[in-house]
């Protein structure tokens, strides 16, 4: 059996201070896993939803039980929803700085 060697597959060329790739393969499979690391960390964004749903639907039924109490328990709502969404933006920076850097 021929095989060939895996240092063959890893060559690489020195030029000014950085490490050139000749084979083209390996390229194209580390400038796509940038794709990849942007849809996963854009999945994020679905718990981000869901994070913002039980807010809303916790004060929901704390106001139920308890309708005297509705002005601070909405902004306890407000200030929940905002941290939530805040998690939400620093996710989708993240995704676009890894997707256009």
């Amino acid at each position: 059996m021929n095989r060939v060697p895996a240092i063959v597959a890893r060559r690489s060329v020195r030029t000014a201070g950085a490490v050139q790739l000749r084979n083209s393969s390996l390229q194209v499979t580390v400038s796509g896993l940038n794709y990849v690391g942007t849809g996963l960390s854009a999945i994020a964004l679905a718990g981000v939803g869901v994070g913002i749903g039980n807010v809303f639907g916790s004060f929901l039924l704390a106001a139920a039980r308890q309708p005297n109490l509705m002005r601070a328990l909405f902004n306890y709502a407000i200030l929940g929803f905002a941290l939530t969404e805040a998690i939400g933006l620093f996710a989708l920076m993240i995704a676009f700085l890894m997707l256009f850097a």
